[in-house]
Parts: structure tokens; sequence; C-alpha cells
């Protein structure tokens, strides 16, 4: 596939966008080290406070135009407000904490992780991208409209949780406070997809495609439990409670989930269908609902597919084992990890677990769990324009329906918008966005970061600004 900046188009918009500027204020950002650890009182709030400082000296046309909160310990509602009540509120969104350097890593980033250092054409340090490039992005979209004298006849909301790594607290605290206000969304932007790939998986090698996320699988960590009263490894009449809990553990790896082709990937296909030109999905995509389970088949034996078409099971974490070879353990526990497809549920997950495990002493309960998202709506207006704006600014690149096996704030939302999105307008190489989130060396190129503005900035003019 082409080098990804081919795909770049009207790079001339917003002509005299503050690039260098956004990229600096971009950087000061991620020099705030705005890390929210599950247990949120190892925080250090002092640095998500140092980001809203920032963004409050930035920003100087949105602190005028609008009204700033800080909802929960430390989420920020930004408020727009628009002039006709009658049109339904939009709200971008994104999220200010970032992921831990893993500790002994620290020397392999070509630049410090929280430097922001802007060089080589990239701007560096961890969230350039997860994700403070959209927060920030869509804060220079806003500012730039507000600055050349745009008004809102649509409310704007700019969301940004404090906890999506983790909690999802802060998000939660700003839909549920939404909701209270009677505030009913016309559709939600969050963060998604965010990069180029070739269609090969899909048996359309010619094709570029961006994925829509219109779902979240669900998420489920159920913890197995096995007892024991240890003693000398020499006498192991009865076995030992690592063996019953390995065998609990396999037994339900052995016991894969249906698989099938949910309603999300259909349209995927569907969307796909004109550009499919290799065997056997060529012939089978001519028509997707008759051929659904052989698709799906296809997809489950592919590695790139495979968690689109079945609940995954991940066997991830396993405690409580001797430290000494001769000793056997005690009480052990172990946790599997499962990203429930669409159509799932966590009950039936639950129930699924425990067939598989049968007559096995072994108890089992779930840590967190939540079902699958609901689908966002790919038939109305807010995915119409988010896929306008997407494509005057990445022609020839084909925008797919699609689920996301991950997690992220927007399901919080689904209380008050049936349009959710997840489809972050900051694109860059699938190869190089993969490795970069969450890992070493995670930056942005400043070209990629002033395009995603220009995106964010024709989405809420032709969603939101009076005509």
């Amino acid at each position: 596939m082409k080098d990804v900046f081919e795909f770049f188009a009207h790079e001339d918009d917003l002509p005299d966008l503050d690039v260098r500027g956004a990229a600096e204020r971009l950087g000061e950002a991620i020099r705030c080290r705005t890390v929210n650890p599950a247990d949120h009182s190892l925080a250090d709030h002092g640095e998500f406070d140092r980001l809203h400082a920032h963004i409050r000296a930035s920003y100087p046309h949105i602190m005028a135009a609008g009204t700033f909160e800080v909802l929960g310990c430390r989420a920020l509602l930004i408020t727009l407000p628009g002039s006709e009540p009658a049109l339904r509120p939009c709200l971008f969104m994104s999220h200010q904490d970032v992921v831990p350097v893993v500790e002994g890593t620290e020397q392999d980033w070509t630049y410090p992780a929280f430097s922001g250092t802007i060089a080589d054409g990239y701007i560096w340090g961890r969230g350039a991208l997860d994700i403070k490039q959209q927060v920030f992005g869509c804060l220079e979209a806003a500012e730039y409209l507000l600055a050349h004298g745009r008004t809102f006849a649509r409310t704007v909301y700019l969301a940004f949780g404090d906890d999506e790594e983790t909690l999802n607290l802060g998000a939660k605290a700003i839909a549920e406070t939404l909701r209270d206000r009677g505030v009913t969304l016309e559709f939600v932007l969050d963060e998604g997809g965010g990069k180029i790939e070739s269609g090969a998986p899909y048996g359309a090698p010619e094709a570029a495609l961006c994925a829509v996320e219109l779902l979240e699988k669900g998420y489920a960590d159920l913890e197995l439990s096995a007892q024991s009263a240890g003693g000398h490894s020499s006498r192991p009449f009865g076995g030992t409670s690592l063996g019953r809990l390995s065998q609990a553990i396999a037994r339900i790896v052995e016991a894969p989930f249906p698989v099938r082709l949910s309603p999300v990937m259909a349209g995927a296909f569907k969307a796909l269908a004109p550009y499919v030109t290799e065997e056997p999905l060529r012939t089978l995509v001519r028509d997707v609902d008759a051929n659904a389970d052989a698709i799906a088949r296809y997809c489950y034996g592919q590695r790139t597919l495979f968690p689109y078409v079945t609940t995954t099971i991940a066997p991830t974490v396993i405690r409580g084992g001797s430290e000494a070879c001769n000793v056997m353990p005690q009480n052990m526990t172990a946790v599997v990890n499962f990203r429930i497809d669409q159509g799932g549920t966590v009950q039936e997950v639950f129930e699924h677990a425990r067939a598989a495990v049968g007559d096995l002493d072994v108890s089992m309960r779930f840590l967190q769990a939540n079902d699958p998202s609901h689908a966002a709506r790919s038939d109305g207006y807010g995915y119409e324009r988010l896929t306008r704006s997407m494509g005057r600014y990445f022609p020839g690149v084909v925008f797919v329906p699609s689920m996301t096996p991950g997690a992220t704030d927007a399901r919080q939302y689904e209380i008050v918008c049936d349009t959710c999105l997840r489809c972050s307008p900051f694109i860059g190489g699938a190869e190089e966005v993969e490795r970069a989130v969450h890992g070493t060396n995670e930056r942005i190129a400043v070209r990629a970061y002033a395009q995603g503005i220009r995106v964010l900035a024709h989405l809420m003019e032709h969603t939101a600004v009076r005509p």
C-alpha cells in the first residue's frame, strides 16, 4: 500500500492555521504526566490541574465563548452554546489520561517519553497517539472557528475524561450530567481507527480502508480460584491447586465460542463488496446475508479478522504459585479475559465457562464485566457528516463500518446518544499506529496532526456553525 501521506488532500484548507503553535501546545500537554491508575488515590492530580491551566491559557476564544466545568475527579466538560435550541448538540470527546511508561524501557525512547519534543517532523511522547492529540485537536479546531468569527447554531460539547485507561468514571460523570440536564446528543465522536490499512485481509488488496467503529466488544475478567493444603511435592495425592487451575484454564480455552458474522461486520463486508477481488470472499460477498456463515468461518482463520467474528478467550494472569520447586502451592488464582462479540452477554460468558470447567473444584467470579456496547447508527446524520469530512481530506480511502475489539469512553454516552462513533481523524499508517500506541517512541507526525485539525474544523463547521 502507498505511503499514508499520499492519501492526504486539501492541506491548503485553513491556510493561516498555526501548525507550529498547535504542535507546541500539544507538546506542552504531553509534558503533563496525566497517568491515572485504577487506584485513583495514587494519581498525581496536580498534573491534571496543570493540563487544565494549559488549556485555559491556550484557547482564549473557547474560554470567552463557553463554560469550563470539572466533573467527577478531573474530567472536563466545555460547553460552546448554540443559538438554536431545537438542534440537538454534538459532542467531540477524547481523554486526558495516558498509560505509564513500562519500567526499565525509559532509555529506549529516542526522546524522553514526557518531553513533548518536536523533532524530525514528529511530536514525540506518551499521549501523542493515545490520545492527547485528539483532546487538543478538538480544542484547536473550535478555537480556529471562533477566532475567525464563526458562531455556533448547534451547541458543541468538548468532553475529556480523566480515566479512560482504567475505570471510565470521568466519562460516566460527564454523560450522567448531560442526562440529568435533559440533553440528547445528535452524535458523539471519539477515538478509534486512526489508521489507513490495506484491504488485503478482506480480499480487497487494491483498497485502502479506514474503520468507523460503531461498536465496542464487551469485556470480562473472569477470576478462577483453586485451593489446596500444599505440602511437600513428593506427596501430591489428589493433585494440586495449580493442577486444577491449569485444567480449568485449558478447558475454557478448548471450548471456543460460536463463530458468526454480526450485524456490524455484515455491514462492513457489504460496504467492501465492490472492492473485493480475491476468492473466496469475492464470490461470498455477492450475497453477504446468504453467505454469512461462510464469511465468518473464513475470517476466523485469519489473524487480522478472527477477533471480529467471535468472543475471544485469553488467559492473562496466574498468581499464588510456590516459590520452591518441591513445595506444592496452596491458594491460587488466575484470570481469563474475554472480549464479547455483538449479541453476546456477560451472563452467557459465565455460563459458557462454568460448563467448560465442569466438575473441577474451581470457583469463579467476575472481577469486572460489561456487555457489548450498542451499535451506533450508520444510516443517519452523524455518520454521513463524519465520512464526508473524512473523505474530503483522505480521498481514495474506503470508510468501513466496523467494531473495536478494545474499549473507549464512548459507551458511557449511550444514555444520551444513539450515534456514538469511534474514528480518529489523526491518521497514521497501520503498522506505525499499532506499534506506537502504548509502546515505546509514541509519536505523531506534525503533518498528520494538522490534517486531523482540518478534519475536525470542517466537521464542526458543517454540523454546528451557522450557515
